[in-house]
């Protein structure tokens, strides 16, 4: 694919079938359980998506240098598996953005639960080197201010701890949704975890009798087209196989983009997503419990011409970019006036939007960029988005469903 991806579309009406790719978080995390139970848990349908291709290969493979790519639960999940593996030695790495992510908060706790872990480089960030042992387990504290996935990578790997882990997490949680899908996870495969307001306690137990989960359709993914039918003027468009109750906490997208003018409607099916009128004021969002959902809602904000506050938004700076920045300096090129603080509070004012500008989006390297931007070709006189194939990390098919709505591409001629 072309550095540079023009998308047009003739009209502003949309119609057509997306059958969205499994859930790259439940794939990550049944492969986690496969791996620790020794194929006791099965997955059916695993996610495409490039990150469960390489989470699946390193676990595969164990390598004693270990590329993790630009995934972060990626690299959080498979340190733990590593440093739980007796006999295991080796450096675990990833892309360059990913080893400016913080690790310290999950690498602290392995330590306390007996594991042999080293920075290679600077503290609290990878690489780092790792001497797998049979951990034991206690009572520890994490902290759960910068991302959910340090408490779910522990979840994850206690069953195979020699006592009970029990996880007390610290500071205002991020995305709790998705550390209630792995409990819920974990207890649907047979794991003994007790979830309280305070704490999550894991046995040391190893189901005995196989179980398959089937995988569910991504929710995240889902949010593309729910902004998409958003932006256009007349929409008919199925999302098959899609649920309404989901293990997933972005299937809260549901509820915000009423506010958008969508209304999901649940079929034999999956999911037929309808316009619906809406009132044009001032929007708020708490994207604290749905970070990444962030960049959807405020693209499809902006380009309704409307005015809207976010907060929750403290772990996307720690993102794959700096998403707050990013989404503002994409969104201020069209005329968007956006203001944000150091608490992550945003705000955005589109008003003034000028749908005669041109936009060449940048993606910095971030999947959910190319993707949230995408239906703004609805609303724009001329819209591209730079290094399109970055949207292999979690749904690979993007493109290909773009076409299917009804939007084509052009060769990018300035």
């Amino acid at each position: 694919m072309h550095d540079v991806l023009e998308l047009v579309s003739s009209t502003r009406r949309i119609n057509g079938s997306v059958q969205l790719p499994a859930s790259k978080s439940i794939s990550n995390r049944l492969l986690i359980l496969e791996e620790i139970s020794s194929g006791i848990v099965n997955g059916i349908g695993y996610s495409d998506a490039e990150d469960t291709q390489i989470l699946q290969q390193l676990l595969h493979d164990k390598s004693n240098l270990a590329h993790a790519g630009a995934g972060g639960t990626t690299f959080r999940f498979l340190l733990a598996v590593l440093a739980s593996t007796p006999g295991y030695e080796g450096v675990l790495e990833g892309s360059k953005r990913l080893m400016e992510r913080p690790v310290a908060p999950l690498v602290d706790a392995l330590l306390l639960a007996g594991a042999d872990i080293e920075y290679v480089d600077k503290p609290g960030y990878a690489p780092l080197r790792i001497r797998g042992k049979q951990l034991h387990g206690g009572k520890i504290n994490v902290d759960a201010s910068l991302s959910s996935q340090f408490i779910t990578a522990l979840l994850l790997i206690a069953p195979r701890m020699s006592a009970a882990l029990e996880l007390i997490p610290q500071g205002d949680l991020i995305s709790a949704p998705y550390i209630h899908m792995t409990v819920s996870l974990m207890k649907q495969c047979g794991f003994q975890v007790l979830q309280t307001d305070s704490s999550i306690l894991v046995q040391p137990f190893i189901p005995i009798h196989k179980i398959q989960i089937p995988v569910e359709r991504d929710w995240s993914a889902a949010s593309y087209w729910y902004a998409c039918v958003a932006l256009s003027e007349k929409a008919s468009l199925q999302l098959p196989g899609l649920t309404i109750q989901s293990l997933q906490g972005d299937s809260a997208c549901q509820e915000q983009f009423k506010k958008l003018g969508v209304l999901g409607v649940e079929t034999a099916d999956g999911i037929e997503l309808q316009k619906i009128l809406i009132e044009k004021t001032d929007l708020d969002f708490n994207c604290l419990t749905t970070p990444d959902l962030f960049q959807t809602f405020a693209v499809t904000v902006a380009g309704l011409g409307l005015k809207a506050s976010f907060t929750g938004l403290q772990s996307l700076p720690h993102k794959e970019t700096n998403r707050i920045e990013a989404v503002s300096k994409e969104l201020s090129k069209i005329g968007i006036r956006c203001t944000f603080d150091s608490n992550g509070a945003f705000k955005l004012d589109a008003s003034q939007i000028d749908p005669n500008r041109v936009l060449i989006a940048e993606t910095y390297e971030d999947h959910r960029m190319a993707m949230a931007f995408s239906p703004l070709v609805l609303v724009l006189k001329k819209i591209a988005i730079r290094n399109p194939d970055v949207v292999r990390k979690s749904y690979p098919g993007f493109w290909a469903d773009i076409r299917r709505i009804g939007i084509s591409f052009a060769e990018w001629n300035g």
